[in-house]
């Protein structure tokens, strides 16, 4: 399948993810529409002349204007964030606007809709008393995995497996095709471009917790080559996990900290003084009237899982491609994190 030529709509193309979507489409020299939400910053989209489509994807009454003209689309737009509070906010964006979004695509015969998730909505690997002996490369989930997090009343969660079930639904009786990948925890450069500094505070704090649970990061840069792959290769009806190394979160802060020539004090706490601090600060946030509340117990149960998972069907089907987290760590730590929207490189200054 071929790009040139094609109307790709790119939704939430002032995003992070979306922007380095765009900058590799603009590398195939592939001109993408994108949709943005009032008082997003365009600087980017605006160097490469885009066509922008300013759109609530709330407001189903501006979805059809929104798929005028479009072979293809992109869906990244997402509420990405682990509060507990505004579950019909993370609803309404996360599952309605996604099912309502591919209705749309497919009344106005949209060819293909890509819809980019998470791993969270795989599941997580439950841990053991053996877990900490698993090498980084053993139980692993897949695709195939059974969602198994549906007793945690994460918002972020709950609603973005929501949308892979209901637009899974839709699908079977759609001529439109779907495919679906899930990025597992993406490392990207913070928009300040200096996060060996911010890397360096975080360092020095009095205590970080030493935590042993496996976590798969993937550089937003294999992400978004990743996506475009998924567009143009990926099998209809399927889900591909675009994922990096499986990494230990000790491992992972000890890395940092030898980049920058820190030495962290990490230290290993009970679960149970996570269970209790959390339930202390949802009391005390609920008596001090905060609306936002993102230490919950729901949260800390996370802790019992790990997060480690197998990109191999996106290798073997998309010719997916992941470098080290070490060369990701190396790169963002030394304010190098090239080839990317933010900084892209000598050849590809000018599209």
């Amino acid at each position: 399948m071929t790009l040139q030529g094609k109307n790709i709509l790119i939704t939430g193309a002032s995003g992070r993810l979306g922007q380095q979507i765009i900058y590799e489409l603009s590398k195939l020299r592939v001109k993408p529409v994108a949709q943005v939400r009032s008082g997003s910053n365009c600087t980017f989209l605006d160097s490469l002349e885009l066509e922008k489509r300013e759109t609530d994807l709330r407001s189903r009454e501006a979805l059809p204007g929104l798929m005028e003209g479009i072979d293809y689309v992109i869906h990244t737009a997402a509420i990405v964030n682990f509060r507990q509070d505004r579950f019909t906010q993370f609803a309404g964006v996360n599952t309605l606007a996604a099912v309502d979004l591919f209705n749309a695509a497919q009344e106005k015969g949209v060819k293909r809709f890509l819809h980019i998730s998470t791993v969270a909505a795989v599941g997580g690997v439950p841990r053991t008393k053996n877990s900490e002996h698993f090498k980084c490369d053993t139980n692993l989930a897949n695709e195939e995995f059974e969602f198994n997090l549906s007793a945690l009343r994460i918002p972020y969660i709950m609603t973005k497996h929501a949308a892979e079930t209901e637009l899974f639904k839709l699908s079977e009786n759609s001529q439109m095709e779907l495919v679906i990948v899930n990025p597992s925890i993406v490392i990207a450069p913070s928009r300040g471009l200096n996060d060996r500094a911010q890397a360096k505070k975080m360092l020095k704090r009095l205590v970080l917790p030493d935590l042993p649970n496996r976590l798969n990061l993937v550089d937003i840069r294999d992400c978004a080559k990743g996506i475009v792959a998924a567009l143009t290769k990926g099998r209809p009806g399927h889900r591909y996990i675009l994922g990096g190394d499986n990494i230990t979160a000790r491992e992972l802060a000890l890395a940092a900290s030898t980049e920058v020539g820190l030495a962290p004090h990490l230290l290993r706490l009970p679960k149970s003084f996570y269970r209790v601090t959390s339930r202390l600060a949802v009391t005390f946030g609920v008596l001090m009237g905060k609306s936002k509340i993102s230490y919950y117990p729901d949260l800390v149960r996370l802790l019992d899982y790990d997060w480690a998972f197998s990109s191999k069907k996106a290798r073997d089907e998309l010719g997916y491609k992941s470098r080290s987290i070490y060369t990701s760590l190396k790169d963002l730590l030394n304010n190098k994190f090239l080839d990317t929207y933010l900084k892209p490189t000598k050849n590809n200054n000018k599209h």
